[in-house]
């Protein structure tokens, strides 16, 4: 009998909206619940291009915005051989930011669109379910270490959630809003609900291509 693959699970929103916590949880509570899972985060800093990507992050570096979106690209493709393996293998994961992220903090920049900065990610590994957590650019800013890093301003934030929004509206991605105001165990409960609907759903169906 083949093994039944997991899910591939991606949590996304504007800074400091909780997703890395929520991430951390919800691998736990599925690990708890005999699933195997995962977490992964982009970008991932631990390979030579997401050293890159986070000495520019934490303002030790510039470089030209073109190139730092098709760095974070990169980031994301140097990955997929390993996701498309565990997924395979049955394991879940649970993903900290992704191509949406990518695409939303690009285009919220000036003299960028959305379709351009789609196009490096046509084709990446599908998610089967995408949770935005939804808070307010105005209350995420009040949470610890807000404006850290390089763009934890809340008028950049504010263009960001915009184009979120936009990407929200492409149903060919499985998205569900969650409010991220909410108590954190409430805010897990929800997730945790949508993920294993997800996960039963997903486990006889191929992986998809995003954007294609």
């Amino acid at each position: 009998m083949a093994c039944k693959r997991g899910a591939l699970i991606v949590l996304e929103g504007v800074d400091k909206a909780g997703k890395t916590t929520q991430c951390k949880k919800l691998v736990q509570a599925l690990e708890l619940s005999g699933r195997p899972a995962e977490m992964m985060r982009f970008p991932d800093r631990t390979t030579t291009i997401g050293q890159l990507i986070s000495s520019y992050l934490e303002k030790k570096s510039d470089l030209e915005d073109h190139t730092v979106h098709l760095l974070f690209s990169a980031n994301r493709w140097e990955l997929v051989p390993l996701m498309k393996k565990k997924l395979e293998q049955g394991t879940t994961l649970v993903v900290d930011r992704y191509a949406f992220s990518g695409v939303a903090f690009t285009s919220a920049k000036p003299g960028f669109c959305l379709d351009w900065c789609k196009s490096p990610d046509v084709g990446l590994p599908k998610p089967d379910l995408v949770m935005f957590l939804q808070l307010n650019p105005s209350e995420a800013a009040q949470r610890g270490q807000f404006g850290e890093e390089r763009y934890e301003n809340s008028t950049f934030q504010d263009r960001v959630q915009q184009r979120f929004e936009e990407l929200m509206k492409d149903t060919s991605v499985n998205w569900k809003v969650i409010d991220a105001a909410q108590s954190v165990e409430d805010v897990h409960t929800n997730i945790q609900n949508h993920s294993l609907n997800t996960i039963h759903k997903a486990q006889d169906m191929p992986v998809g291509e995003l954007w294609k």
